[in-house]
Parts: C-alpha cells; structure tokens; sequence
C-alpha cells in the first residue's frame, strides 16, 4: 500500500490581554473566515514550537512569551497542533510571510476577539474554533501558570548554609546550571520545597552538595531579594554548630569546584545575592533589603546575561503633557525598540533608541495639551514579567527610567528579555526647533503620532505595551 505525506501545521492561541489575535481572511469570490496564525512546518524547523515562533515573526512579525501545547487534530493526512502563548510585541514591518505579499492571496486583517466568542464566527478549522471557545475559562490560567503563579502571590524560597572554617567561607563556583554560571555561590543552597521546613532544607542540601551531615542549624539572617528586572525572592542564611564529615564536591556537574574564601574578601565574581548575604551576616544583622534599590541598564544588563538570555530588546515610552509617541502604520501602533546589537551594551542600545526616537526637524503636530484621563479600571499587570506598578524606576544617562520586562522567545527560539524604559521630551513648541513625530529607527519610512495616554487604542497597540505606558504616566 503506498504512504501518503502526512501535512503537520501549527496555530497559535495568541492571547492580548484578554482578546486572542485572528485573521480575517477576505478573498475575492468566497466569504469571509477567520484563521489562527500559524502554518506549516518546514523542513528547516527544529520542533513544532519552532514553527509556531517563525510563523508568528512572519505574519505578525511578533514575539510571545512562553507556549503551552494544548491541542491536537488528526485525521488522514493532516495533524495540527495549537499553542497557547500570549503576545510581548508586534511589529508589522517586519512581516514577511509570502501570503501576504500575492495580491491574489487576499487580504489578512488582524482582528482581536474574546476566546468565547469564536464560536459565533466562521474560524477554520471548526474543531480548533470549539476548543478555544469551550477552554476559554481554563487556558489564561494555565497561561499564567507558565509565567507566574496565579493568584495569591507566592515567592521563591532559598535557603543558604553559611559553613565557616575561622574567617573563612565556603564557596561553590556554578556550571552547567542555567544561571550565573561561572560565578561563586554559597554552598550549600538550594530552593525550600513543598513539606519541607527551612532546616530540613539546609540538612537536605549539605547531604546533596557537600555530602556532609549538619547539627545544630540556626537562621542568622532573612533576605528580601529582588532580581534587577526581574522577580522577587526570600532568602534564609544560616549557620551551623556541628558537622560531621569533610565537604566535597558531591555534585560536580552543578559545581566546578569549591573554594574557602576570606569573609571580607570574596572573590570577583561572587554572585551578588550572595555577597550582599554574607556581607548582612557578617554585620548581624537579623533582616536585610536587596535588589529593591533603583537599578542601572548595567545591572540590568548583567541579570539579563545572568539568568541566561542571549537576546535583549530595549523599548522607549516616549512622553509629553500625558501623550506619547508611537510608530504608526495602517493596523497597529507601537513603542520605539531595538534589539540589543552584539557587543553593543543596553545602556548604548537606549542611547541610540532614545536618539532615534528624539525629533531633530522643524515641528509639525504637537501632542495634546489637555491632561490626559484615568486609564480603565480594566487595566492589569503586564503579561509576562514586569516590575509591580509601585516598584522603583530608574534614571538612566540618557534621562530615561526603567519601567518593567517582559520575556519572550524570538522566532530562532533564542530567550529574550525585553526592557521598557520611558523618557520626556523636551518642549515641542514650534520655537524648540523640535519635531514631534520621528520616525522608525529601524524603518525611517514608519511614521510616528502622537496618541493621548488616557485613551490608547486597545485594539491597535498589545496589551503589555499599553500596561507599561499606564505604569509610565500614571
């Protein structure tokens, strides 16, 4: 019996907020119907994720977040597979997709839709259609169960055993991890895990790490810790009086080696959680802050690398009198970005987004004059990870201050992280010599408006950008 090709395609669920993102699809001849973005797998493409990350960059010319598989069709012929995955960016310029560029193809208009309503439009394939209707409840959840824990906040716990030996401490320089590889960190340390109390997380990692056995814990000192752009954690310092046993390195493919070193003179290198840690301790003192100072695009920067993304993207919110300026095209609104050029520093890349973005020639449409109204009671946090509203901003060397981070995979399926900083513009009266409306650094032909911050168009700009811009001016 002769095999038949079978053909696997991919679609995404691309939440906006609470909207999901189609495509009206318009052709001469047939009546309208909607579809997921999405298509076929290539050849070239690693995993079915990978597909759905270059089909998104190519249609939308869009970034998401994390992407939960959570559908599956079969038949003769044909599987297709949906993920669920929430929008960080869109950039319409970069759409590249040959669908769209075939008059006779028709056209794609992007439309954003409540999950429960799909089933009142005509969306192929109907199966996909009744899934997404029917789950509409369940998939934000699991969404944000991918990025955060929902619904009461729960930080992470870490639990560090300081051993000393006189002056000296115990170090363990970190590989093969994910995080901080090549730089020093207490040993032993660990997360506290479900049932378990802070000592028997201390007694568990010194088995683990160490292979030594530990009496007599006493906790010396609490951390609040927060990750430059990134998330919050509680950390526990403790000491032991009695051990049993020589510690070794009875996890090497964690650790590269261990070292004893001066309390007062930790190695370059030290991870900075760390040192603040042991620096509290040495002082006594029972509870310390860390992290929760303004950071710099440096600190920002070496997190960044730190928590292993090898993708970073800065974005401008760009400011006056409540307005703010975005590029514009004929379906969607944007703030200025860029992605961080290899071996170029954030700090550089804000310098040169925040240079493009500034208007330089003779001005033409001021932005509103009016103070701007109070955004909708609807508005939430951002989607994937930012900064909470209340949380410190910083004053960059271009005047610009941090507002929060999203994370995302681009379409190669290299981690992103993409921060948003906001700045003010000087006076734009015809007198400044300024002009308000710049255009695209990376397309000078996009143009720019100025949209009122109390009223932005939800369906035009993603819903973590206009989050951000409400945590900028509000």
């Amino acid at each position: 019996m002769p095999m038949h090709p079978v053909r696997h395609s991919v679609r995404a669920i691309l939440f906006d907020g609470e909207d999901i993102v189609l495509f009206k699809r318009v052709k001469p001849g047939l009546e309208p119907y909607w579809i997921t973005p999405g298509g076929g797998v290539e050849p070239a493409d690693t995993s079915p994720e990978m597909t759905l990350r270059r089909e998104l960059d190519e249609e939308l010319g869009a970034t998401a977040g994390p992407a939960l598989r959570v559908f599956t069709a079969a038949e003769p012929g044909r599987q297709l597979i949906a993920y669920a995955c929430r929008l960080v960016e869109m950039d319409l310029t970069r759409r590249s997709g040959p669908e769209f560029l075939v008059p006779g193809n028709g056209v794609h208009v992007i439309e954003r839709v409540r999950p429960e309503k799909v089933r009142e439009l005509n969306l192929v394939p109907r199966e996909l259609a009744d899934f997404i209707a029917d789950s509409a409840d369940t998939l934000p959840g699991l969404l944000a169960s991918a990025t955060h824990a929902p619904g009461r906040y729960r930080p992470v716990v870490d639990v560090h055993l300081l051993l000393f030996d006189g002056d000296r401490v115990l170090l363990g320089r970190r590989q093969g991890t994910g995080y901080a590889d090549g730089e020093w960190q207490i040993m032993p340390s660990g997360h506290l895990e479900e049932g378990e109390s802070v000592i028997d997380t201390a007694v568990r990692e010194a088995r683990e790490e160490l292979g030594i056995d530990v009496s007599g814990l006493d906790v010396v000192h609490v951390m609040h810790h927060r990750n430059a752009g990134g998330t919050a954690r509680i950390g526990f310092f403790l000491v032991a009086r009695d051990h049993a046993g020589t510690p070794v390195n009875a996890e090497p493919h964690k650790c590269a080696e261990l070292g004893w070193f001066s309390a007062d003179d930790l190695p370059e290198g030290t991870v900075p959680y760390a040192r603040a840690g042991i620096e509290a301790v040495r002082r006594k003192l029972d509870f310390s802050l860390h992290g929760w100072d303004v950071p710099g695009p440096a600190e920002l920067e070496a997190e960044a690398v730190r928590a292993g993304f090898r993708q970073l993207s800065v974005a401008l919110i760009r400011h006056r009198d409540g307005a703010v300026f975005v590029l514009s095209d004929e379906e969607t609104d944007r703030l200025p970005s860029t992605v961080v050029r290899p071996g170029e520093t954030l700090e550089a890349a804000l310098a040169r987004v925040a240079k493009a973005a500034s208007p330089a020639s003779s001005a033409s449409q001021a932005p509103p004059a009016s103070p701007p109204s109070p955004p909708p009671a609807s508005s939430s946090a951002a989607t994937a990870s930012p900064a909470s509203p209340d949380s410190p901003v910083v004053t960059s060397s271009q005047g610009a201050r941090f507002i929060g981070a999203d994370d995302y995979v681009a379409a190669d399926g290299v981690s992103g992280r993409r921060f948003t900083f906001a700045a003010a513009l000087p006076d734009l009266s015809p007198a400044s010599g300024l002009s308000s409306a710049p255009a695209s650094p990376a397309h000078p032909s996009v143009p720019g408006r100025w949209l009122d911050g109390g009223s932005i168009d939800a369906t035009r700009m993603p819903h973590s950008e206009r989050m951000l811009i409400a945590r900028a001016l509000f």
